[in-house]
């Protein structure tokens, strides 16, 4: 998984990539190794400014944008707010290991996908197959 270099961003402007936002690395690194063999570039945040920063610095929109609920300073929910205005080529996903009654859900985003942790493989290679059949580049 890579964070962002800005001097490479232009370079893989047509490369589809995902966004995993997550203050607990593991949960970023699992999410790389399981779309390791995608072909996908997998970047990683710690917390929501750094996604705002990664999102303003690339040429393109993630293809998928996982983004966790709790997180210090701007929550995942504000976040998936903010990313849902924003990215129109994207699918987003709010995961989380602590929230897993849905009827709590807000109504401005109940087109979002939710993914409780821990999740499978074949659960997060789905959202990705999904979101590549509908928004992603060919090659």
């Amino acid at each position: 998984m890579s964070q962002i270099n800005h001097d490479q961003s232009a370079a893989h402007a047509s490369r589809d990539w995902v966004l995993v936002v997550d203050d607990d690395e593991p949960i970023r690194n699992v999410i790389a190794k399981f779309l390791e063999d995608t072909g996908l570039e997998i970047v990683g945040a710690e917390n929501a400014n750094v996604a705002l920063d990664i999102l303003a610095a690339k040429a393109s929109e993630p293809l998928v944008a996982f983004v966790d609920v709790l997180m210090p300073g701007m929550d995942g929910l504000t976040l998936a707010r903010k990313l849902k205005a924003q990215l129109k080529r994207s699918a987003l996903v709010i995961i989380s290991g602590h929230m897993n009654n849905l009827s709590w859900w807000p109504m401005d985003l109940s087109e979002v996908t939710f993914l409780a942790k821990p999740f499978r493989l074949a659960e997060v290679t789905e959202i990705v197959n999904l979101a590549r059949a509908q928004f992603g580049t060919k090659g």
